[in-house]
């Protein structure tokens, strides 16, 4: 897949799947920095130019706002970029091992006038309320049925599983979010998914299908609700075209309780895009994109 999500706004506040990016063996370059000081415009510079040269690119999107990129990862490189600043603090687990810090503090100029820092102080705060609020309308749908799964005919899914033959050694499954509720509403990334032939099934099977395609050895994307993650949504067997998706079927009340969800999160994101405005004045943009112009012709030569 090109496109996931690895953050999801639930009903239990923020989950992360950040702990298992990259793949095993990929090294991690983490980025650190404020708001609106050019993270996921590096992050898009890098998979743009890894795309022109011909390679296969995974771009993770934010959950909160999924015009922003919050990391990417270059399977041919075996090397991955991800903002690793809150909600998804990530650390390298060796670092000059297994990871490095890319730090964009270094192009912010300080310091603030005081009105700057007190205004910051006041727009993170309002941001945090926004999210608290989203989370207990979230915690609100789910308990009014948000995710209840329709009943379905599972069969046919069972054959086709039964059928996969045994390859040579036991492959887990990766884990991302195919969905996200954001400040844009509830959305999926199933799109991408055309060339696949979709399977309508329960989460039930999705759990059992997951475990059995593992113990098999094929590649898979095991995708939980971001509305419940103990709930899987979704598997996807790339190399087999099939995309096996649990239909849910909320009540009018976990509806009502997911739009208010949504509108605390553009809240949030009004919030944060003045956080940005903040900043900005503040960053030493030409001096970043010397940088990652410099980054990418040493990662490309």
């Amino acid at each position: 897949m090109e496109f996931y999500f690895l953050g999801a706004n639930t009903k239990a506040g923020f989950a992360s799947l950040y702990g298992a990016f990259p793949p095993e063996g990929a090294y991690l370059h983490v980025l650190k920095g404020g708001p609106g000081t050019g993270k996921s415009s590096m992050l898009r510079a890098i998979a743009k130019t890894a795309k022109e040269r011909g390679l296969a690119v995974e771009q993770v999107l934010c959950s909160g706002d999924p015009d922003s990129l919050d990391g990417v990862y270059i399977p041919a490189l075996r090397q991955a970029w991800a903002d690793g600043t809150a909600p998804h603090v990530l650390e390298p687990k060796l670092l000059g091992v297994t990871g490095d810090y890319i730090d964009l503090s270094g192009y912010l100029l300080l310091p603030f006038s005081e009105a700057e820092k007190q205004e910051l102080l006041i727009l993170q705060g309002q941001n945090r309320e926004c999210y608290r609020r989203a989370y207990k309308a979230l915690a609100d749908c789910a308990a009014k049925g948000g995710g209840k799964a329709a009943a379905q005919d599972d069969a046919e899914i069972r054959t086709i599983l039964d059928r996969l033959p045994e390859r040579c050694e036991r492959k887990p499954a990766r884990r991302c979010y195919l969905s996200a509720v954001s400040c844009k509403g509830a959305l999926s990334l199933d799109d991408q998914l055309a060339d696949c032939v979709t399977l309508p099934t329960s989460p039930e099977v999705i759990s059992q299908a997951a475990g059995l395609v593992q113990e098999r050895g094929y590649e898979a994307f095991l995708c939980p609700s971001p509305l419940d993650p103990e709930i899987p949504e979704a598997l996807i067997l790339p190399e087999e075209k099939l995309y096996l998706k649990a239909i849910f079927q909320p009540s009018a009340d976990a509806s009502n309780a997911l739009r208010e969800a949504v509108s605390h999160l553009k809240q949030a994101k009004q919030i944060h895009d003045r956080m940005e405005l903040v900043y900005r004045p503040h960053m030493d943009f030409r001096a970043l994109s010397e940088y990652t112009g410099s980054l990418i012709r040493k990662l490309f030569s």
